[in-house]
C-alpha cells in the first residue's frame, strides 16, 4: 500500500487542545461530552470534537500562518464553549492530568475507533484519561518528515519541561511533573519514534503492522512526533495540555521555530548534530524531563555533560529568534521566560497544594487560571 503525504511548502501551523469537563460542585469529572457535542452540532461548531472519554472534548484551530492566528481562534473557540458548558450547570478547564479523579469511573464514548481501542488495550485504554495539546507544521514531502520527527527527538524534552502538567494522580503526588506521558508510554508504538530514515522504509513498516492487525491507521502510531498524513504535518505529540492560553502559545511557537530550524539545516545540506549515540540517551533525557521539569538536568553530549533544561531553553530563545521574528512570533517565543520564571502548570499546582492542602483546591485554581486566560486582552 502506497502511503501519500501531502505536505505545504509553508510552515503553516494547526493546534488540537483536550480539556477537561467538570461537575461545578465536585468539580469531578463528569461524562457529559454528548450532551455538549450535541449542542455544538446544532451551533455548526465541528471544531469542538468528541475524545476517548465522554468527560473530555478536544478544541482545534484552522490551518494557521503563526500562533497569532492560532490564539484567536483558540480563544474565540474556548470562550464560546466556556459559555455553553456553563449554560449546562457544567465547567471546562485543563491540566494534564485531572488531580483526584478515578479513571474507573471513566465513560468511553461511542464511536467505533474509541471503541476498537477499549476492546485492544483494555484497562489501559480506560486509564487514558490524560489531556494533552498536539502541534502540526506543515513540510513539504514525506522523506522530510522523518528527518524532522529524527531531528525533533533533541527537543522534547525541553517541550515536556515547558509543558508539565501533571504531578497528581486519583489524588496522589506522582513525584512526577508529567505523569501523563508514564501513562501513555504503556502503550505500544508510543514514545520516542524509531529510526526511520526515508518515506520507503516508513511505507514498509506502516504496511507489516497493518499486515499483521497490529495497528488499523497511522492514528495508532503514539510516538511523541510523527508524520501526519491527513493534514501533511509533523505533529508534536510530546507536550501536557497547559492551563494558561498564552503558554500553550509560546510552546507552539517553539515547535515552529525549531521544524523552521531543522528546515534550514535540511536544506544547507549541514551535518546532523544529534548523533545515533545521543539518541541512545535520548528516553534517560525524556524521563529526566518528566520527573523534573525545568529543573531536570540533561545530558548534552556522550561524555555525560549535563545542562539544566531551563538554561538550555533560554539558549534556544536566542537562537530561534531571528526565525520567531520571520515566523511573526518573537513576543510569544519570549514568553517561554515567563514560564521559567514563574513555574510550569505542575510547579504552581504543588504550589497551591502545599499552601492549601486540597486537590480539589488544585483543580479550583486551574480553572480559575484558565478561564483568566482566556479572559485577557
Amino acid at each position: 500500500m502506497s502511503l501519500e503525504f501531502q505536505g505545504s511548502i509553508k510552515p503553516t501551523l494547526g493546534l488540537e487542545i483536550e480539556l477537561q469537563l467538570l461537575n461545578s460542585k465536585s468539580l469531578d469529572l463528569t461524562p457529559q461530552g454528548k450532551l455538549i457535542l450535541d449542542v455544538c452540532k446544532k451551533m455548526n461548531e465541528n471544531r469542538i470534537k468528541s475524545e476517548i472519554h465522554q468527560s473530555m472534548v478536544e478544541v482545534d484551530t484552522e490551518i494557521s500562518e503563526n500562533v497569532k492566528e492560532c490564539k484567536r481562534h483558540l480563544k474565540k473557540r474556548m470562550l464560546w464553549l466556556n459559555h455553553i458548558v456553563e449554560d449546562h450547570t457544567l465547567q471546562v478547564s485543563v491540566t494534564g492530568t485531572h488531580p483526584f479523579q478515578n479513571w474507573e469511573d471513566r465513560i468511553f464514548s461511542d464511536s467505533k475507533r474509541y471503541q476498537s481501542l477499549h476492546e485492544k488495550f483494555q484497562w489501559l485504554a480506560r486509564r487514558m484519561n490524560v489531556y494533552g495539546m498536539h502541534v502540526h507544521v506543515g513540510v513539504s514531502s514525506g522523506d522530510r518528515v522523518l528527518s524532522i520527527c529524527r531531528d525533533m527527538i533533541e527537543y522534547l524534552p525541553h517541550l515536556l519541561a515547558l509543558s508539565a502538567n501533571s504531578p497528581y494522580w486519583r489524588g496522589i503526588d506522582t513525584g512526577m511533573q508529567s505523569c501523563r506521558v508514564n501513562i501513555l508510554d504503556a502503550f505500544p508504538y508510543s514514545g520516542i519514534p524509531p529510526d526511520i530514515t526515508n518515506w520507503v522504509e516508513f511505507e514498509h513498516y506502516y504496511n507489516i503492522l497493518l499486515k499483521v492487525g497490529a495497528i488499523n491507521s497511522f492514528k495508532d502510531l503514539y510516538w511523541y512526533v510523527r508524520p501526519n498524513l491527513l493534514f501533511g504535518t509533523v505533529e508534536v505529540r510530546v507536550c501536557d495540555a497547559m492551563t494558561k492560553l498564552e503558554e500553550s502559545i509560546a510552546v507552539a511557537a517553539l515547535i515552529q521555530c525549531l521544524v523552521a530550524k531543522i528546515n534550514q539545516e535540511l536544506d544547507s545540506g549541514s551535518q546532523r548534530k544529534w548523533t545515533r549515540e545521543q539518541e541512545w540517551i535520548a528516553p534517560e533525557n525524556q524521563w529526566i524531563a518528566a520527573r523534573d521539569g525545568l529543573e531536570g538536568m540533561i545530558i548534552v553530549d556522550v561524555s555525560g555533560k549535563r545542562q539544566k533544561i531551563s538554561d538550555s531553553v533560554l539558549d534556544l530563545i536566542q537562537l530561534l529568534s531571528p526565525i520567531a521574528k520571520d515566523l511573526q512570533c518573537l513576543e510569544e517565543l519570549h514568553f517561554l521566560k515567563e514560564i521559567i520564571k514563574n513555574g510550569n502548570g505542575a510547579q504552581r499546582q504543588r504550589k497551591v497544594f502545599q499552601k492549601t492542602g486540597s486537590v480539589k483546591e488544585v483543580v479550583a485554581a486551574a480553572r480559575r487560571e484558565f478561564i483568566s486566560s482566556l479572559q485577557e486582552e
